[in-house]
């Protein structure tokens, strides 16, 4: 049996590496995928095929083949020029694995290496929330941080939506935990196991997809928004370029917002609840999105 290891960074929140393993590892393939994170001490020597979230790999090319997964484009200061540095100098691998084809083409890659696109998934759990009791009116899953401009979020809700509560799920720094915990109508969760995000996050009417309309946040998928359709909680978002094209894909409406949240209330009180959004999420869960990839036929060509 073939052994592909899953090499990760303590900090980083890749779903998909648990899905990819419990997708593969059912089947009968040949090879078996492990995740970094739970071998103490690994040893790449034991394996067959190094599969790599990037980042920048500079490491001397290995006698087994490597992947490089893209599961973003870079952030923080220059990004564009970072993203060129990845380009530039890490070790060619010999297949990438992109988020979406504006990832691909962020990247700039112009060789001859085989590649797929492999979008994020929704886990099969969140579809068995979608009756949950509701308890706060917004809830905000994900990064809480001044770069996704959380605190801006946070300052309406303190000062000018006093009378709508907010739920917020994900480590939480604590310069912006102190600010805002003295608030009644503001709930931190803190960080939570992944299994536990469905339970409280459902037990919100609306789903915040606050997203800045700046490179590279508005080129990549959104993987909050898909778990909040699979809860079918209503979707209140900011207006950028993948929300756009993931809206006319996929044919749905979504309450937008001004990103400096002026219509918030306004908006909320004169929405009219859409339900049943989640049946066209189906084609979104982790199965069908691995499947629907091509990475099951690139595995077994490379190993």
């Amino acid at each position: 049996m073939k052994k592909i290891l899953l090499e990760q960074t303590a900090k980083s929140y890749l779903p998909q590496i648990k899905a990819s393993i419990k997708y593969f590892n059912e089947k009968d393939l040949g090879f078996h995928l492990y995740d970094s994170s739970e071998i103490p001490d690994f040893k790449l020597n034991e394996f067959d095929c190094i599969w790599k979230f990037m980042g920048m790999d500079t490491a001397m090319k290995l006698d087994v083949p490597v992947i490089h997964e893209y599961p973003s484009l870079s952030t923080g200061m220059f990004p564009k020029i970072k993203n060129k540095f990845k380009k530039s100098f890490s070790t060619k691998p010999d297949l990438r694995i992109f988020l979406n084809e504006f990832v691909k083409v962020g990247m700039g890659f112009n060789d001859q290496i085989d590649y797929v696109y492999r979008d994020m998934g929704i886990d099969d759990q969140f579809f068995q929330y979608m009756d949950s009791k509701k308890s706060y009116d917004c809830v905000y899953v994900g990064s809480i941080s001044k770069a996704r401009g959380i605190p801006q979020l946070l300052d309406h809700f303190k000062y000018k939506y006093k009378n709508l509560s907010l739920l917020l799920v994900g480590a939480v720094p604590v310069e912006i935990y102190n600010q805002y915990s003295n608030c009644d109508n503001i709930t931190f969760t803190g960080n939570l196991p992944y299994e536990d995000v469905p339970k409280y996050a459902s037990q919100a009417v609306y789903g915040i997809n606050y997203m800045p309309n700046r490179y590279p946040y508005n080129l990549q998928t959104s993987t909050k928004l898909l778990e909040y359709l699979a809860m079918d909680l209503q979707v209140i978002t900011t207006n950028y370029f993948w929300i756009n094209h993931f809206m006319k894909e996929n044919q749905l409406n979504f309450i937008k917002i001004n990103e400096n949240l002026d219509n918030l209330e306004t908006l909320i009180k004169n929405h009219e609840i859409i339900s049943n959004q989640f049946s066209k999420m189906e084609k979104f869960k982790w199965t069908n999105i691995i499947e629907q990839s091509g990475l099951e036929e690139k595995l077994l060509k490379l190993i």
